[in-house]
């Protein structure tokens, strides 16, 4: 039949019931509660409208608040963003999977290659990259009339590398960053390098990816795991960045990545960290939205279970 469809309703515990009475209490509890917050602490209930589940968009259950699925269309809608696609930025999966006929050597060993090699919270600790490991490839050289002409398998990968390195994948707990650059071109494994785009983009995109703006779409489309979430280059193509032909707002967030490339940046779990409400601020600035928005967003998001490592039967202060 017709007429306009019901919005879904998304309950979100806080707690699980530990007994048969209290599951009759939070049956109870639920019945009374259309929205807003359920009696007696176990949690929210939210309506999520029915058009946004018929395009697929399940954001209101990525998340513990409502009010930061809001926020996450409300970015990925924003039409001072682009996506990703749109601007030529395409990560590479080059070594995803750890990459064959590669192994492990020391620093020093000859015609080896830097990689970011690990996504562990210990690896990448600052937004500027750093290679965690040295690679030599173990492709044997083919003989014929090619030797000569086509470019070893290393140099093949390194035609792959960029300023830009994207994560494919992290706990959203223990991780620190979403993405880094450098002025050196690098690849990675765990990190999913961006051929093609300049420093001076890289250093702005590396800082808008890991403002709550960012993460937020990130964790939108968190997958098959809330608190693991991974990702392919397929994955990014729906995520928005600012216009990077845009120079005034491309240059306000390199601005801040200069500012803060050195300094380290706390795991996702430890919440608030001046590096983050620098990124936010430089957000704020490079696209003129009201930075104290973007703080209480940050704040919301420091808070949310899964960001903050709280598993089943457990929640905070």
């Amino acid at each position: 039949g017709g007429g306009e469809r019901p919005p879904t309703r998304v309950i979100s515990l806080d707690r699980f019931p530990a007994d048969e009475r209290e599951t009759a209490e939070l049956h109870g509890c639920l019945s009374g509660c259309e929205s807003g917050l359920i009696p007696d602490g176990w949690g929210e209930v939210s309506e999520w409208p029915a058009e946004r589940i018929e395009a697929g968009d399940w954001s209101a259950v990525a998340f513990r608040s409502p009010g930061l699925a809001e926020a996450a269309v409300r970015i990925a809608c924003d039409g001072k963003l682009l996506p990703i696609v749109d601007q030529n930025i395409v990560p590479s999966a080059v070594l995803q999977g750890g990459g064959r006929d590669l192994r492990k050597v020391p620093a020093n060993t000859p015609g080896s290659f830097p990689v970011l090699y690990s996504k562990g919270a210990e690896a990448q600790t600052r937004i500027q990259a750093v290679p965690d490991e040295r690679l030599v490839s173990t492709k044997p050289t083919q003989p014929g009339p090619s030797l000569g002409r086509n470019a070893s398998h290393a140099e093949k990968l390194r035609q792959h590398s960029g300023h830009l390195l994207v994560t494919n994948g992290q706990r959203t707990s223990t991780g620190r960053l979403t993405a880094v650059a450098s002025e050196i071109q690098y690849i990675g494994v765990a990190w999913m390098p961006v051929p093609g785009i300049a420093f001076q983009q890289a250093k702005a995109v590396a800082v808008f990816l890991n403002s709550t703006a960012g993460r937020l779409q990130f964790l939108r489309n968190p997958g098959r795991s809330l608190d693991y979430p991974k990702y392919n280059p397929g994955a990014y193509e729906g995520i928005r960045i600012p216009d990077l032909t845009d120079e005034k707002a491309i240059s306000a967030l390199a601005m801040c990545w200069d500012r803060t490339h050195d300094m380290i940046v706390s795991q996702f779990r430890d919440g608030e960290c001046e590096v983050r409400r620098l990124w936010d601020e430089a957000v704020a600035e490079a696209l003129g939205w009201d930075p104290n928005w973007l703080a209480e967003l940050r704040q919301q998001l420091h808070d949310e279970p899964h960001v903050r490592g709280l598993g089943r039967g457990q929640f905070g202060e």
